[in-house]
């Protein structure tokens, strides 16, 4: 349970994040929490709700709703909402949490980057861990990081390379299940970044240049063959994820094709394929989007360790 003065720091942060925007001529909008679409990422489970005539899903994120309004208006904007993920629980996981989400035509990563960073340099009563601003955060390429400490491109490595190292961590890996997809690579990949790698990074950092298994809704980079999006990591706490957004529904149908046979090798029940959201996406202009999440901010700004000293009534002890 939080305290009063972390509820109160929690309500000035979020004043400071709206000014923030207004100064910015980025404009606030609110998009439903329910939709007939559900996410088709096998790492996210969506909350299923019936009224009796259709199934619907608790949005996980507003992605796909703040996409569809980029295509009508074309303009900045943001939200701060509810999202919600069926199984996650733990000290930085909650079933419900409050994201921030913004995008910005005709950014750059790196302009989004800067902008993030602008955005915390903004809020009050930093800690004295992050001073009283900061000019530059360190950035990171996944791919330089991956190749320093096991010699191979995370693109091409084999399967079972990826899996004894897994494996070699020591660590507990019974959620993870051999599959021959690139889920799997995906998910051997995020594993060994935060069980081997990250604890040897800065204590703040952005990662760049992700494997095309984990590009998502991102932009490839054909020079580099890198997903063209980014993570924000303070003291081991992933706070924001970012993207160069794709626009191209063929290769979101292509992406989405590929995870449903994920899905379908891990026994997930299938989600129909978001045809709105696609063709939305082909009239959005081109842009940067990123995700950041309220919850777990005011827990690293306010020092806190778990998500439950900042969060009212979180679940399952509401």
């Amino acid at each position: 349970m939080p305290t009063w003065p972390v509820l109160k720091a929690r309500a000035k942060m979020l004043a400071a994040i709206r000014q923030f925007f207004e100064a910015r001529s980025v404009t606030e909008v609110s998009t439903p929490s329910l939709s007939r679409s559900g996410t088709f990422d096998a790492q996210l489970a969506s909350f299923e709700v019936s009224d009796q005539t259709d199934k619907l899903f608790l949005q996980t994120s507003p992605e796909y709703a703040l996409k569809r309004a980029l295509a009508v208006y074309g303009e900045a904007i943001f939200e701060i909402t509810p999202a919600f993920r069926r199984g996650d629980q733990g000290s930085q996981h909650n079933p419900e949490f409050t994201m921030l989400e913004w995008y910005r035509p005709s950014f750059s990563l790196s302009d989004l980057m800067a902008e993030v960073v602008g955005l915390l340099n903004a809020l009050p009563e930093p800690p004295d861990i992050w001073g009283a601003r900061r000019a530059d955060v360190p950035v990171y390429s996944f791919r330089a990081v991956f190749e320093a400490r096991f010699g191979a491109n995370p693109n091409e490595a084999a399967l079972s390379s990826l899996w004894q190292w897994v494996q070699e961590t020591g660590a507990e890996v019974t959620h993870l299940e051999p599959h021959d997809d690139d889920q799997f690579r995906s998910d051997c990949l995020d594993f060994l970044f935060l069980e081997v790698i990250q604890p040897n990074l800065a204590d703040l950092f952005f990662l760049t240049e992700f494997p095309r298994c984990q590009a998502a809704l991102a932009e490839i980079d054909p020079g580099t063959d890198t997903a063209q999006r980014f993570e924000l990591y303070w003291q081991g706490t992933e706070l924001a994820n970012g993207y160069l957004e794709l626009r191209d529904p063929a290769a979101i149908l292509s992406r989405h094709a590929l995870m449903a046979t994920a899905r379908v090798n891990r026994g997930l029940p299938s989600i129909a394929f978001d045809t709105a959201f696609a063709e939305a996406s082909a009239l959005m202009p081109a842009c940067a989007g990123v995700a950041l999440g309220i919850d777990r901010l005011v827990m690293v700004w306010c020092q806190a360790k778990t998500l439950a000293e900042v969060q009212l009534f979180p679940w399952p002890n509401h």
